[in-house]
């Protein structure tokens, strides 16, 4: 496995926020797909850096989902409740 460059990383997660675009798309599903597309075609990273910033942009997005009680929620295997996070 190769090192992982995270300035650059950072940079391109960075960018992924930064190119959101709150009006198109306007919940957090559509964010996060935007962002992570983004991260995806970004050239100048490795895969092990593209899913290094997917990993991080996945528990970003389980955080907002919490944090605004927003989002699709799925069953627990454990509890068998209703929940929003999936690394929680």
């Amino acid at each position: 496995m190769a090192s992982i460059r995270e300035v650059i990383v950072f940079a391109a997660y960075n960018r992924a926020y930064g190119l959101t675009d709150y009006d198109t798309q306007d919940t957090l599903d559509k964010r996060f797909e935007f962002r992570k597309q983004t991260v995806l075609a970004d050239k100048s990273l490795t895969k092990d850096e593209k899913s290094y910033a997917v990993k991080i942009l996945n528990k970003d997005f389980d955080c907002f989902k919490i944090l605004n009680n927003e989002g699709i929620k799925r069953i627990c295997e454990n509890c068998h409740d209703e929940c929003l996070a999936t690394l929680y």
